[in-house]
């Protein structure tokens, strides 16, 4: 990658690196250019001389000595070809320079800049719609360049510097470009979700949700941080036996009030077989998630103190929220008997919210919705 360093000799100039024009194993011409902040003219920032070089005895170029023009008697001359490579040589970089200086003026100390190269330049004077080309793989960056630029800048270090270039944008732009970025977060998630319906993985769900919590924010409704995924809730006896582990300890990033998740999975049966007259019985499964996970929050309420020590932790079991997130309804509650069932042994818990994964999914799709009809109208 090339590199042009520029170092400031005042405030108004700066030298930058020698543009070699012509070489040969002994001599060389060279062009060295120097910035300027030319207060008479701003768009006449560049001056420069031209020296012949030669190696010296430790393989060093050296300026030759200069012959001053106002020495030239009457009759004498100077005569400097340039080829017409070394001239389109000249007036590229020297193109250049002028851009650098439009742009960021007399740099402060010594500062790096990389030579964009013809790729880096097209996407600079692309428009609106020859970049929705270039991101649609419709150009020849396609979408696979776009992709390894956001893989770059997701790098903590690159991000910073990133970051530091995204400030010069218009507010308006950085407040569309992070709606942008959250509603395709938020679709991946979706789109996650429409492929692995029929998934029967726990370790498949806990991952997914582990890596994507503001899934989980759609059933606290506040800004919530997972403290810890499978998160271990006491209850061992002297000889080490028992003990619980959560699938999810989480808190209010707000209050530092602490709540519980137990998954299950889109394949789990909320129902058992009907007990009588359309009255269904709830399954094992969802049954057996709720004690579990007011087992845990009893176990947490018991030994807080141990449970949630630590400055890393910096939460309180304040009436810890339970959740159960299990099963589908939409394709298990075929008929209304089964809806009722289901509904009538859920809204009876005071303590756990029991959510199905199509309910969880559609909080999401609708905040999607939402964000995107907001765009639409600002």
């Amino acid at each position: 990658m090339e590199t042009r360093t520029v170092k400031s000799t005042s405030n108004r100039s700066a030298t930058t690196d020698d543009l070699v024009l012509r070489e040969t194993e002994t001599t060389r011409l060279i062009f060295r250019p120097i910035l300027v902040d030319n207060q008479k003219e701003k768009e006449a920032s560049v001056k420069g001389t031209f020296i012949f070089q030669r190696k010296g005895p430790s393989d060093n170029w050296e300026d030759s000595e200069s012959i001053l023009l106002s020495k030239l008697k009457k009759g004498e001359g100077v005569k400097l070809e340039l080829k017409s490579a070394e001239l389109l040589k000249l007036f590229t970089e020297i193109k250049s320079l002028y851009e650098m200086y439009l742009e960021g003026g007399i740099p402060s100390g010594q500062a790096q800049f990389v030579k964009a190269n013809k790729a880096v330049e097209a996407v600079a004077e692309l428009t609106d719609e020859e970049i929705t080309a270039v991101v649609k793989g419709q150009q020849y960056l396609g979408a696979q360049a776009v992709a390894r630029l956001i893989q770059w800048a997701s790098d903590a270090q690159n991000f910073t510097l990133m970051f530091e270039r995204l400030e010069t944008l218009e507010p308006e732009s950085l407040v569309n470009l992070n709606a942008a970025v959250g509603i395709s977060t938020l679709k991946r998630a979706l789109k996650t979700w429409s492929e692995n319906r029929n998934n029967s993985d726990e370790e498949f769900w806990q991952d997914l949700l582990v890596k994507q919590e503001f899934v989980l924010e759609q059933i606290f409704h506040v800004p919530i941080f997972v403290i810890k995924s499978k998160a271990y809730m006491g209850g061992k006896n002297a000889l080490n036996q028992g003990g619980g582990i959560v699938d999810f300890l989480i808190k209010n990033n707000v209050t530092n009030s602490v709540g519980l998740v137990e998954i299950k999975t889109p394949k789990t049966a909320l129902l058992a077989p009907e007990y009588r007259n359309g009255i269904y019985n709830i399954s094992p499964e969802l049954s057996g998630a709720v004690m579990q996970v007011l087992n845990y929050r009893d176990t947490l309420s018991k030994e807080r103190k141990t449970l949630l020590s630590g400055d890393s932790i910096n939460a309180d079991a304040f009436d810890p929220k339970c959740v159960v997130i299990i099963g589908h309804a939409k394709r298990e509650l075929n008929e209304s008997n089964k809806v009722k069932s289901f509904e009538l042994f859920r809204r009876q818990l005071s303590d756990v919210e029991v959510i199905t994964y199509d309910e969880l999914f559609d909080r999401t799709k609708r905040l999607v919705e939402t964000l995107e009809g907001v765009a639409r109208i600002e």
